[in-house]
């Protein structure tokens, strides 16, 4: 087991030293994270904070511009999404299941779930907090990767119990429909997410 710790640590240090600087395109890469300890391991990439200087970009705070998965088996790697997007950092966000166990916020033993904001919903030429987050799920190895949700709904939170083969997701709706996602709109909904066939159960509200 000391063995096999060493090796994961050794593999990260060097997967670090040689993704870890900035590119001319103003990203940057992440710390690596081991999502398979047998073949895999996901590297973040970052924005650099310069970036959002353009107009066109009104995002400030921590997300991704992409997720590499890297096989160091077959020394072979790949990109999450074809371009680049705005993935909500989920690196320090953790749970409790329902026996009180710790566990990732956004992944599984088979699964890893990301907030991802691709669409400018509000029509103001930016992509910023007000549009919504959306769902996405891939496999641990970047494969299959699909939305779960649309953009008339606001992904606000994800909590994972693995034993109970489900998620708790919290939703946030337009309830003024002035295409923002803000404080404004108190409009929320818990609704059970499936993790064999992700679909979604009954929404539980407030108003029955």
């Amino acid at each position: 087991m000391k063995h096999k710790l060493s090796l994961i640590t050794c593999l990260l240090f060097i997967t670090w030293n040689v993704f870890g600087q900035s590119s001319a395109s103003g990203e940057v890469f992440s710390n690596p994270v081991v999502v398979d300890s047998s073949s895999t391991i996901m590297i973040p990439v970052a924005y650099d904070a310069g970036l959002f200087t353009s107009n066109k970009l009104a995002l400030w705070g921590s997300y991704y511009a992409n997720i590499i998965f890297y096989n160091f088996k077959t020394d072979s790697s790949k990109k999450l999404f074809e371009k680049n997007t705005y993935i909500e950092n989920f690196n320090a966000y953790y749970t409790s299941s329902l026996y009180g166990k710790p566990q990732q916020k956004n992944r599984t033993s088979r699964w890893i779930f990301y907030k991802v904001k691709n669409l400018d919903h509000n029509k103001n030429n930016r992509i910023d907090s007000k549009d919504p987050s959306l769902l996405y799920v891939s496999d641990i190895y970047g494969n299959n990767l699909k939305c779960l949700t649309n953009e008339n709904e606001n992904i606000e939170d994800i909590d994972i119990f693995e034993k109970q083969n489900f998620a708790f997701i919290k939703i946030q709706r337009d309830l003024n429909k002035d295409g923002n996602f803000d404080g404004e709109d108190k409009d929320y909904y818990y609704v059970k997410l499936d993790l064999v066939s992700f679909t979604f159960g009954r929404k539980i509200e407030l108003k029955q």
